[in-house]
């Protein structure tokens, strides 16, 4: 090592610091310049392609300056000035990376606070992004999406989530249309045919949660609130409402009750968005939803429930947690979204057990996408908005896994009580992760942020290995013959084992690649996940494996569903062959719990990699034979004496069997079913008709693209149409071809687009004709979908098996991923699974096809 002299040293260290500052804030506002609070006009018609605007924002300037940075987005901007006590200072504004502007004065600007006025002018955006265009039943509506960097394509301003301040809203339209914001209105004046509204100023909030709505719209009150509040909907739609009125106030009060205090803001409506890119978006005080959420019978069938109150569940706990409680940065939106969805489940348990949450798995939803090798930390850098929605699922999935696991370790009342203390700490400010681990670590008797960093702030999860003489090791999770990073994570491990005929349990805390536990020597079979809370897999010796199948009734429905579950991914990695997967899968198969059943068969499903035209008739009589008793017994028609479970269990099971078994009696009852529900849609559950419907596609000799096109066109319930969506998959290239021309008319909304078009290719084993129809429709198809699908193009529609499809994918997007925010990623996430499905499909065809051959055989 060479020594410099300590003065060059200090001043060498203090220099690269400061350029490390600039490049890693490069894409973020100046910290010396705050705004406090904004005003916003805006001039809307939604029979118009434009609309205009002005905003002034109060901001402070810290530290003297000649430029004062702002965010915008396809925006005109006709005029920026900085207003001080004494002078107007106009500014030249010039755009920059990040969608900064930088509005320069021509003098220097002296630490004072100033008021940015900025006028404005921007087009309507048609594919639900920012402030949009949508279209129902001939009406036009405008709606807005700003989540996460879309407010800057409505109106200048700082929009990061840490600059949390109060707006005032106000906005000009013609008088006839209902216009809606955060807040209640506080005067409205009407003259020559427009009204101007002006609604209450904000509380302290980020950009991406102001909303606004201007449209006819009707509304149904939401009763027994403490605050005022309303569903909208497009015109007529009110009545269908009811269902989500009646359950809203039950909720709120049961997220008020864990939280300790009230909802903290002055109103609570909701709105149901004919063409909305997500589920629904927490807006303060103005809730966006898919209106199929929204728009239901008054009694929806039970499973049929479940959708709708468990999101407005999620969104409701937001206006807690990221809407009172805001994150600092994007970087930690995943514990936005991962806490929402973990108090929703919550809350599912205690108003909704015949929903039966308890059961439900939410690891496995996150398990696929965090072993590819490609998958990043949930906690990442992010400096754009593709960087944000880079792994969006894991934010909901692993996030909440991981909050459960603290939770299920803390206890439940200590972990509510730091909840609360968190929240009390942190009301109407920012705050970071860590901030809430510290918290925890208070109530808990293990370093909660030691245990956190491990799984948050590296991707994948472990695969802890049990040797039979008491050794437990630990390694990278991953998909056979995909080559990753060796990590190693603080493991929290809750194991049941069975030694000398005597069922006992241990605690441990795995920290190292390896470690001996002397009193699991030699027991018999060991399950090392307690309740199925562990964010991991395991693989214990096939003898211990076959002990534990014996003993099957010392484990809990989730235990079971775990070891299925862990059984299947270790066959997955090349850890485990294909007779003990199906091993653990016959012993699950006579179990009498509805729950067991589903994961049976979505277990079964798991394998449809492996099942092609060279197979396909073998797999028919396969499932047919395992599955046509359960069918028998479930029939395809929902009892009144049915638990959500039976639901689901009878249409996975059908679901299967529709697709692939030809028997003369399934054929007849997918045809029946099918046409019961093209004459009348409330007659058969969604769930089996899209089943039926998509056999009548695949197979029948009718012309059923006529068929449910038609009753698209015509029939505008949301519901409706997502049925006819999810079941619109023919098996000849010409059904295919009108199909996917179909997404692109005015009939399917941009954010319907995507489902359309991935479902009419989803059976395809040969791309080629796609990607000669994409060839022709390309620009049409990324100019009328939203950003976030374009973005993820490629892992929509072009992952496969097929190594032809996979060349083709590359000659595809080589001169157009780059011309795309967030393509190029998705395109590297597609071609990372692609292969890896190929791969998987070398390794375990042949195995596959033998077993089948001796199952059906015998």
């Amino acid at each position: 090592m060479i020594r410099k002299p300590f003065g060059l040293w200090l001043l060498l260290l203090a220099t690269t610091a400061v350029n490390a500052f600039a490049q890693d804030t490069q894409y973020r506002l100046s910290k010396y310049i705050n705004p406090s609070f904004q005003q916003i006009t805006l001039k809307i018609d939604p029979d118009q392609a434009t609309f205009s605007g002005e905003t002034t924002i109060t901001i402070d300037v810290i530290r003297q300056t000649d430029t004062i940075g702002f965010y915008q987005k396809d925006l005109n901007i006709q005029k920026a000035e900085l207003i001080g006590k004494d002078a107007r200072i106009p500014l030249n504004v010039s755009s920059h990376e990040y969608d900064i502007q930088q509005g320069k004065a021509q003098r220097t600007i002296p630490a004072n606070r100033y008021k940015l006025h900025i006028v404005f002018s921007g087009s309507v955006n048609n594919t639900s992004d920012g402030l949009y265009l949508s279209k129902f039943e001939g009406l036009n509506y405008i709606f807005t999406q700003f989540e996460d960097m879309y407010a800057r394509q409505a109106f200048p301003s700082f929009d990061e989530p840490g600059f949390k301040i109060p707006y005032q809203m106000t906005i000009i339209s013609p008088e006839k249309h209902t216009v809606l914001s955060n807040t209640p209105v506080q005067t409205r004046q009407v003259k020559d045919g427009w009204q101007t509204v002006a609604f209450k100023k904000t509380k302290p909030m980020p950009t991406y949660l102001i909303a606004l709505a201007v449209g006819e719209l009707d509304s149904y009150d939401i009763p027994n609130l403490h605050v005022p509040g309303k569903i909208y909907t497009p015109k007529g739609q009110a009545s269908r409402t009811k269902f989500a009125a009646k359950h809203t106030a039950r909720i709120l009060a049961n997220l008020e009750n864990y939280f300790g205090f009230p909802y903290p803001y002055e109103k609570l409506d909701f709105v149901a968005v004919p063409n909305f890119t997500y589920g629904a978006m927490e807006n303060v005080g103005l809730v966006t939803y898919r209106s199929s959420l929204l728009l239901l019978e008054d009694e929806p069938r039970v499973a049929e429930q479940r959708s709708t109150l468990n999101v407005i569940a999620h969104e409701l706990a937001h206006m807690w947690y990221g809407n009172l409680v805001t994150m600092a940065w994007w970087d930690d939106l995943w514990l936005n979204e991962a806490f929402a969805s973990w108090m929703a489940s919550k809350v599912m348990m205690d108003l909704y057990p015949e929903q039966n949450f308890k059961g439900s798995l939410v690891q496995e939803r996150a398990f696929g996408a965090d072993s590819s090798p490609t998958v990043k930390p949930v906690k990442k850098v992010v400096k754009s908005q593709s960087d944000v929605m880079d792994g969006l699922g894991l934010n909901y999935s692993k996030g909440e896994s991981i909050l459960q696991l603290i939770e299920s370790m803390v206890g439940q009342e200590s972990f509510q009580k730091g909840v609360q203390t968190y929240m009390k700490n942190n009301k109407w400010r920012n705050a970071e992760a860590g901030d809430l681990w510290e918290v925890l670590s208070k109530v808990a008797d293990f370093d909660v942020p030691a245990m956190m960093k491990t799984y948050l702030e590296q991707p994948s999860y472990p695969l802890v290995s049990f040797s039979t003489n008491g050794e437990i090791s630990q390694s990278r999770y991953h998909l056979s013959g995909a080559e990753v990073k060796e990590q190693t994570w603080i493991v929290p491990l809750s194991i049941s084992y069975k030694k000398n005929g005597k069922i006992a349990r241990t605690n441990l805390f795995l920290d190292l690649a390896k470690t001996k536990v002397n009193e699991l020597s030699e027991a018999d079979w060991i399950f090392p996940n307690d309740n199925a809370m562990g964010y991991m897999r395991w693989k214990v010796s096939p003898q211990q494996l076959n002990a534990l199948l014996e003993d099957i009734s010392a484990l809990n429905a989730r235990e079971k569903k775990s070891l299925l579950y862990n059984t299947e991914a270790l066959f997955a990695a090349g850890e485990a062959d294909l007779t003990q997967v199906m091993a653990v899968l016959n012993t699950l198969i006579a179990d009498e719990d509805p729950m067991i059943g589903s994961a049976v068969v979505s277990t079964l499903n798991q394998f449809l990699y492996l099942v092609d035209k060279n197979n396909e008739d073998l797999f028919a009589k396969f499932v047919t034979e395992q599955l046509t008793p359960w069918f028998e017994r479930l029939g395809t028609n929902d009892q009144p004496q049915d638990s959500t479970d039976t639901t689901r269990l009878r249409g996975a099971v059908y679901g299967v069997l529709s697709r692939y078994s030809d028997t003369q009696s399934m054929i007849a009852i997918n045809k029946t079913l099918a046409e019961e529900y093209m004459s009348d849609p409330t007659s058969v559950p969604r769930n089996i008709a899209t089943k039926a419907l998509a056999a009548m596609a695949r197979h029948s000799q009718d012309d059923w693209f006529q068929k449910m096109k038609d009753l698209y066109i015509n029939n505008t319930d949301a519901l409706v149409r997502g049925t006819l969506a999810n079941a619109m998959i023919f098996s000849d290239d010409e059904h295919i071809k009108r199909t996917l021309d179909f997404a692109l008319s005015e009939y399917v909304t941009p954010a319907n687009t995507i489902t359309v078009v991935s479902r009419a290719i989803s059976d395809l084993e040969n791309k080629n004709m796609f990607y000669q129809w994409l060839d022709k429709h390309f620009n049409a198809l990324t100019q009328k979908m939203p950003a976030y699908h374009v973005a993820h193009f490629p892992e929509y529609l072009s992952t496969s098996c097929n190594k032809k499809d996979i060349e083709a994918a590359k000659h595809f997007y080589a001169d157009k991923k780059d011309h795309f925010e967030g393509m190029a990623r998705s395109y590297e996430i597609t071609l990372s699974k692609s292969s890896q499905c190929v791969a998987l499909k070398e390794a375990n065809q042949d195995s596959f096809n033998k077993y089948l051959s001796e199952a059906v055989t015998h």
